[in-house]
């Protein structure tokens, strides 16, 4: 079974200081629980528009349709705003990838420097 939380290098100081990110684990939890409320939202008004029926037959049908495209539409909204949100902890992760490779990469041609000047000597 997969890890859902790396708990590995993770001290309390990087939780309180946000040296680490923890939402993105949280995020796919958010996520269904936000598509059962669309869904239970959606199908309330489906079955409220029948409702409206009783009523007026051409306002029952706008409510019906009203209620298919409400659901069809809230469904890819929040998976447009999830993936958003999932796209700037990817950049944020592969900006300290860069940070950290850049450092590494700085030391590694410091070295090289000073081990250069002095062969020169």
């Amino acid at each position: 079974m997969n890890k859902i939380v790396n708990s590995e290098k993770f001290s309390l100081a990087d939780f309180f200081f946000l040296k680490k990110m923890i939402t993105p684990v949280f995020m796919t939890v958010i996520y269904w629980i936000t598509l059962a409320l669309i869904a239970i939202g959606g199908l309330g008004m489906f079955f409220a528009s029948f409702a409206s029926f009783h009523s007026s037959f051409f306002g029952g049908i706008f409510a019906l349709i009203g209620s298919i495209i409400t659901l069809v539409v809230g469904v890819i909204s929040a998976r447009i705003g999830f993936e958003l949100i999932c796209v700037l902890f990817n950049i944020n992760r592969n900006l300290e990838k860069l940070a950290l490779n850049k450092d590494d990469n700085t030391n590694d041609s410091s070295n090289e420097q000073t081990i250069i000047s002095q062969d020169k000597f």
